[in-house]
């Protein structure tokens, strides 16, 4: 995605009608979804990528078939390089105009393109929002805000389609903690709030 490409965003004083957070909320969830469907707009990346007024929406999905969790690590073929190297619980990017034109829920149609622009998914899935996720104790942080959703994979194969960029598989909660002193941040706040299960 290019510094061109409009994606959506949602002002900060219109997204935190308690204040902002550092972690994973699991409350209020019906009133942020409602705020970035009724606030949020587009706006041209290259704009908003040092703008911590303003908030870039990021569907973050945690995939889960029979209480396993995909896990990541992204290769240094990937495009960010803060992020070389390290595990991820989840996969996530900015919702584009391009990708939800004439959807009627823009969160919905964001949440279904990231999947499957990132996964292949062999089976029938559901989507549910577990969490909200915001963290200002950095630069990246202070622009972006992750709706955390769990996919539940009833069957079939997952399986990641730019296999130079990204690896995975399918891990216990266990294993999922063992990786955890080399998660990326997100990850590590998921984890934090337990939103990965036993």
């Amino acid at each position: 995605m290019g510094v061109d490409e409009e994606i959506l965003v949602v002002r900060r004083v219109d997204l935190f009608w308690n204040g902002p957070f550092r972690g994973v909320s699991t409350t209020g969830l019906d009133e942020y979804i409602e705020r970035v469907r009724r606030h949020g707009f587009f706006k041209r990346r290259g704009d908003v990528e040092e703008d911590p007024s303003l908030k870039q929406i990021i569907p973050y999905l945690l995939v889960r078939r029979a209480g396993r969790y995909m896990l990541f690590r992204r290769t240094r073929a990937g495009g960010e390089t803060r992020l070389h190297d390290l595990y991820s619980v989840g996969v996530g990017g900015h919702i584009s105009r391009t990708d939800v034109d004439d959807a009627g829920d823009v969160v919905a149609a964001g949440l279904r393109r990231e999947l499957e622009e990132e996964l292949v998914v062999g089976g029938a899935w559901s989507a549910r929002l577990a969490g909200v996720l915001n963290d200002d104790d950095n630069p990246v942080g202070q622009v972006h805000f992750g709706l955390v959703h769990v996919i539940d994979v009833a069957a079939g194969e997952v399986m990641i389609r730019e296999t130079d960029r990204l690896m995975g598989r399918l891990a216990d909660p266990g294993d999922i903690r063992e990786a955890y002193a080399h998660m990326e941040t997100w990850s590590q706040l998921i984890v934090d709030a337990g939103v990965i299960g036993p």
